[in-house]
């Protein structure tokens, strides 16, 4: 079977017994596939693509690694590189260029910060995003932020957000101690309006964890 980008990782590991290597060698953070709580959990959120965003490494490095892993040839492999888009051998940044302008300023005791730790759960093995989502339904007003303190950049559950209209903005202060800021982006020209069926969608899951 071959590996593509929008494979979820729940996928990718029935090919073979070596898959799980194959993602540790990627980052330290898939170390967690190997407990199967976490493994059920996060294999059916993560992407190869958004994989690959977590690792910090080109999409075109992760496909080639994940397909040599699956038993695809090398050389097959080495010519399909030759047929991909430029931005696939470049790493892409889940954050803007500058900080945005909406957290300049902003500390952490801010009374508008809700401030979620979740680094136990994750040394514990056990699912930190309900807690986090549950503390999403409680930013009532506009200029509220989210700050969760996690030990990597929680790709899938950034993208989710976006899907809720929430911005993101992560920052590495010490290694593997991450803070992500979720906040609502300043209204701007042309704005969309958040996609009322996915908001109630997350509270859902927030709420029936």
């Amino acid at each position: 079977m071959k590996v593509t980008a929008d494979m979820k990782i729940k996928d990718v590991l029935k090919i073979n017994e070596q898959m799980i290597e194959a993602f540790c060698w990627l980052a330290p953070q898939f170390e967690r596939l190997r407990h199967p709580r976490l493994r059920r959990l996060m294999a059916g959120r993560v992407s190869v693509r958004q994989a690959a965003r977590i690792a910090d490494i080109p999409l075109a490095e992760a496909l080639y690694l994940l397909n040599l892993a699956a038993g695809v040839d090398e050389k097959q492999l080495a010519s399909e590189l030759e047929h991909l888009r430029p931005e696939n051998f470049e790493c892409i940044s889940s954050n803007p260029p500058q900080k945005p302008r909406e957290l300049l300023g902003l500390t952490d005791d801010d009374p508008r910060v809700h401030f979620v730790d979740v680094t136990l759960q994750a040394e514990r093995n056990e699912d930190p995003q309900p807690a986090i989502l549950r503390e999403t339904t409680k930013l009532h007003d506009a200029d509220e932020v989210l700050l969760v303190r996690h030990p990597f950049n929680p790709i899938p559950l950034r993208d989710l957000l976006a899907t809720c209209g929430f911005a993101s903005w992560a920052e590495e202060r010490q290694p593997f101690d991450w803070y992500i800021y979720f906040y609502r982006p300043i209204a701007r020209a042309g704005a969309a309006a958040r996609p009322v069926a996915m908001i109630a969608s997350v509270r859902a899951m927030a709420m029936g964890a």
